[in-house]
């Protein structure tokens, strides 16, 4: 943290704790306060409150506890390279000690959208899998807002492939320094960030053994096609407007999942979606999934020499009763969890440990 002083013209810095990774701020009624209060956490850290002294220049810890849940896992920082060159930032978890990376499940969580961050918050699902021996991955690609506005809009409109190539890159570098192997590998992302993962499993199937997907948004160049979709004219600030411009029509249908689907062989998909969701409408979903199953049964008809021995991929949609964009209740939110556990690891041959 950084204390700007407009007083003495100066800047006193702190140092947080190595784990942590999201950070909130409690609201403060009185401007004069001298301590601030916030709260850490980290995908496998539950939140820690903090308080800060601004006379002081000192952090303290206000919640107690016996040992971190962080201390028990190892945190890793990498840098991919794009295919331009640029750097794009990942963050690792794993357990600690643990060996055989190589031989160990990886899911990879991406965003990449509307310049918001992936969500890197706590949560309880994410223990079990650390102490199962799963490797967590966060690809911090362009799109998002990790590195401010310029990393944003050099991966949104007609920079959408920058975070495609970025997410590439960031799975590329974990396989190339021993985290997993595709054949343990998952992507997982929810809602916007399903078009960087719909676009890598129609571009790079082979890095991935399954996806799972949470009200996905991959149908982008019909629903920015159609004005009378509620958030379609809000949404050209971060997807183009083809309706006018052909060229973004042409760029949008370059990498937009659906348009892209075609034979080959696909990882295995889940996907979950409200039946009455007003971000994703569940008709663009269902047009996705006929495709996709469409080019699956035409590409088991015509093997080629390469593919036979490979397994025939589970499509699987969950339509959910409702309008949520996500789970709309705790206990939802746990079945929803506990599904697509199972998948993955069903989908990975794994079995679970607890």
């Amino acid at each position: 943290i950084d204390n700007i002083s407009l007083a003495s013209n100066s800047i006193h810095s702190v140092k947080l704790p190595a784990w942590a990774c999201s950070f909130e701020l409690e609201p403060h009624p009185e401007y004069t306060t001298s301590t601030c209060y916030f709260w850490l956490a980290s995908p496998v850290q539950p939140p820690v409150r903090f308080a800060y002294s601004l006379v002081e220049n000192k952090l303290i810890e206000l919640t107690a506890q016996e040992v971190h849940t962080a201390v028990n896992c190892h945190a890793v920082h990498l840098e991919a390279k794009s295919k331009d060159e640029v750097w794009v930032p990942i963050t690792v978890f794993h357990k600690a000690n643990s060996v055989e990376l190589h031989r160990k499940p990886l899911l990879i969580h991406v965003y990449g959208a509307y310049g918001t961050d992936v969500n890197m918050s706590f949560k309880p699902e994410n223990l079990l899998l650390i102490k199962d021996g799963w490797i967590l991955a966060y690809c911090h690609v362009r799109g998002g807002g990790e590195l401010g506005l310029g990393w944003h809009k050099d991966g949104c409109t007609t920079k959408k492939h920058n975070g495609i190539h970025d997410l590439k890159a960031c799975i590329n570098l974990l396989h190339k320094l021993g985290f997993s192997q595709p054949v343990y590998t998952a992507l997982a992302s929810m809602s916007a960030g399903g078009v960087l993962s719909g676009a890598l499993y129609n571009n790079d199937p082979h890095l991935i053994r399954a996806m799972v997907l949470q009200s996905p948004f991959l149908d982008v160049l019909n629903t920015m096609l159609d004005p009378h979709l509620p958030l379609t004219i809000e949404e050209q600030e971060e997807w183009g407007n083809p309706l006018v411009d052909e060229t973004c029509k042409e760029y949008i249908k370059s990498y937009c999942p659906y348009q892209n689907i075609r034979p080959q062989h696909y990882p295995s998909l889940f996907i979950t979606v409200s039946e009455n969701d007003q971000r994703i409408p569940l008709e663009g979903v269902l047009r996705y999934i006929r495709r996709l199953r469409k080019a699956v049964r035409a590409h088991a008809q015509a093997k080629s020499t390469d593919d036979k021995g490979l397994q025939m991929p589970n499509i699987i949609l969950d339509v959910q009763p409702g309008g949520s964009h996500c789970a709309s209740s705790w206990e939802d939110s746990l079945n929803q969890v506990a599904v697509q556990l199972a998948f993955l690891y069903s989908e990975l041959g794994l079995v679970m440990q607890e």
